[in-house]
């Protein structure tokens, strides 16, 4: 039986990687080189889905970043590196999407057992699986371009949030004042 193989489309560029197989893919999830947005086919790009909805990645948790904005779903290393570059602290909520439950990152058993502090900015990139010469997220000169575009994002998403709960009280003030849907 021939293996599948994968391909990842970043958000941040539309970029695709692959074909790949299974156990590239999930270095790439550990690395932290896989965001919640990127898209992941392994039916050869004929379909896409959100690569946190690929359960061999482990991206099931939910991080309530400082500003209260959710981040995620993501997996550890994620977290590791957000703590190299001081995004977060030990005291962030996180969420672990199968089974509800929320936790402060300190009391986590997995994050009290992990490598956490050896990790940092200046090497979380190191020793990539990406392909040489693709300019890929290895690259350390796209890594901070790159962190400065999920950012961007995280904090359009949350205006874009903001609008939509305000939109949604104005329309229904208006369904309530006419009776009628706003044209």
């Amino acid at each position: 039986m021939q293996e599948r193989t994968w391909h990842l489309l970043k958000a941040s560029d539309n970029e695709i990687f692959g074909p790949t197989d299974l156990e590239t893919l999930r270095g790439w999830a550990a690395d932290a080189k896989i965001s919640p947005l990127d898209k992941i086919s392994n039916d050869n790009r004929m379909s896409w889905q959100r690569a946190p909805m690929i359960p061999e990645l482990q991206m099931d948790l939910l991080v309530q970043m400082p500003d209260n904005y959710l981040y995620g779903p993501t997996n550890v290393a994620t977290l590791q590196e957000f703590l190299a570059t001081g995004e977060i602290d030990e005291n962030v909520t996180i969420i672990n999407c199968r089974d509800n439950s929320e936790s402060r990152l300190a009391d986590l058993s997995w994050f009290q057992a992990s490598p956490h502090h050896v990790r940092s900015a200046s090497t979380t990139f190191a020793g990539s699986q990406w392909p040489v010469g693709k300019g890929g997220p290895g690259d350390a000169t796209l890594k901070s371009h790159i962190v400065s575009l999920e950012r961007q994002v995280m904090e359009l998403q949350r205006v874009v949030d903001e609008w939509q709960q305000a939109f949604n009280s104005l329309r229904q003030q208006f369904i309530e004042e006419t009776g009628r849907e706003p044209r």
